[in-house]
């Protein structure tokens, strides 16, 4: 009877070097293979890493079968190899995927269960968190379900979805907003307190955020990734025609991430006109080719200028970067803009939107209030 073969596992092997001399180094044996790891006897933590990195790239995760015997990690190996890069936000789909693996990864399908689902979200400590990454592996179960086939396909359990977001900023608030943007402190906490200039300011580049944050109703990142010039990695600005168009050239967006064109503000494109000066877009010359920089360069991460400004502005610190958008669904239903309009220029359903909004209009439910 033929011996079993034995599984790939590491071995210390001595050399011998080109002038004689002798050492020992880390190979991986699989069967009759032997390779290298470039790790010398000493450095075992990096040798155990290259086994681990082999068995990944050797592993051939199942195809199809019963839902007892395929684990979840299989579900995911799969759904990483063929399907992750394909969606609309890839990177986030991939960290996703780790700490699903890390929870889930040993357990089979079968183990899936309301109780199971809700030890993640406590694991994962933010409601909102966990259901969003539960998402994705329900997405991968369904995926490889239809792909391959599964004899039973296991029900997730999703924490609930957050409530609608309340807090906005008023217009007094988005004035001082701005003002602490562009370089400017209040002295103190009084609402009438006066405004001095803060030394070594280096955070104007916000204003440009806020504005078309209040102006248009744009996310923060799809704003950072704003280009004067139709380009193939974030959206760009039509000046003639007055149109942002907040999708990149060819890219996929999530059904609950929409990035419709918006039509931009008079007194925004008056701004913007400016700004585009600015960066050194005259007659013929090609200037800079984002919108909001950093001297010259593309923010990455505004939080910390951010948080700078607020405190500058005597704002609370529930005043996040998304709440622009926020403001400017809100600022849509007090002004009575109807809501289609109002929803297709943030990027919502109507019932979205109605949902989302409307209880901030001070006309909401008037007639009925007032109906006897």
């Amino acid at each position: 009877m033929p011996q079993k073969r034995k599984p790939p596992r590491l071995w210390l092997r001595t050399e011998t070097d080109s002038k004689g001399r002798k050492r020992q180094s880390w190979i991986i044996k699989d069967g009759s293979r032997n390779i290298r790891t470039g790790c010398l006897a000493e450095q075992t933590e990096q040798a155990e890493q290259a086994l681990h990195d082999y068995l990944a790239e050797k592993y051939e995760a199942p195809r199809g079968g019963r839902a007892s015997e395929i684990t979840v990690g299989d579900v995911l190996t799969v759904y990483l190899d063929e399907k992750s890069s394909a969606t609309a936000r890839p990177r986030e789909t991939e960290q996703a995927i780790g700490r699903l693996n890390e929870f889930f990864g040993d357990k089979p399908l079968s183990d899936i269960k309301g109780k199971t689902c809700r030890e993640f979200a406590a694991h994962r400590a933010t409601q909102a968190g966990a259901r969003r990454d539960l998402e994705i592996l329900r997405a991968a179960i369904r995926y490889y379900h239809r792909e391959y086939g599964l004899d039973v396909v296991p029900a997730l359990t999703l924490p609930q979805k957050s409530t609608p977001r309340e807090r906005y900023l008023t217009r007094s608030e988005a004035a001082r907003l701005l003002l602490a943007c562009m370089g400017w402190e209040r002295v103190s906490e009084d609402p009438d307190a006066r405004w001095r200039r803060r030394p070594y300011h280096r955070g104007s580049h916000l204003a440009r955020l806020v504005l078309i944050g209040l102006y248009t109703g744009t996310r923060p990142g799809a704003i950072k990734a704003l280009q004067w010039m139709r380009n193939t990695t974030g959206g760009w600005a039509d000046m003639e025609r007055g149109v942002i168009f907040r999708r990149a050239e060819g890219e996929r967006v999530a059904h609950n991430k929409r990035k419709p064109p918006v039509k931009i503000a008079r007194r925004l494109l008056a701004h913007m006109a400016r700004w585009k000066r600015m960066d050194g877009w005259e007659a013929d010359r090609t200037g800079l080719r984002y919108i909001v920089h950093y001297y010259g360069k593309p923010v990455v991460k505004e939080n910390k200028a951010f948080r700078s400004a607020i405190a500058a502005a005597g704002l609370s610190d529930d005043v996040t970067p998304h709440i622009l958008r926020h403001t400017r669904g809100t600022w849509l239903a007090q002004r009575n803009v109807p809501s289609n309009e109002a929803a297709a220029s943030l990027g919502l359903t109507v019932e979205e939107y109605e949902r989302t909004y409307l209880h901030n209009d001070p006309e909401f439910q008037k007639s009925a209030a007032d109906a006897y």
